[in-house]
């Protein structure tokens, strides 16, 4: 990225490579909370992996519970399954992004040492 210095010149900023589908934003956001409240990616990754297993149970449970009662299967099973096809997306892109951030941290501290 190149910035404008303040007497006309171009002057660049280090910003690391991502890969295209991990958000800078949210990266960057991550990368503050894991420096900042020392939060252990390991209770991170657990914490998103049982929000992950609970909805997608509450997904599944509602799309068959709506089935059970005589819904129509076909356009129930579309739906359920685009809704969590969407939701693990989502997911899956966090995830990603949440390691993406742990990685930037450590190869950061392996350059100051």
């Amino acid at each position: 990225m190149r910035l404008p210095a303040p007497d006309g010149c171009l002057m660049t900023t280090r910003h690391p490579a991502r890969p295209w589908y991990c958000r800078n934003d949210v990266v960057d956001e991550y990368k503050s909370t894991l420096q900042e409240d020392d939060e252990k990616l390991p209770m991170l990754k657990t914490l998103k992996i049982l929000r992950a297993i609970i909805v997608n149970v509450g997904i599944f449970g509602i799309g068959g519970y709506a089935m059970y009662r005589g819904g129509d299967p076909t356009l129930l099973a579309v739906a359920t399954l685009a809704v969590a096809g969407a939701y693990n997306g989502l997911e899956i892109g966090d995830y990603l992004a949440l390691v993406q951030a742990y990685n930037e941290i450590q190869t950061e501290s392996d350059t100051e040492d």
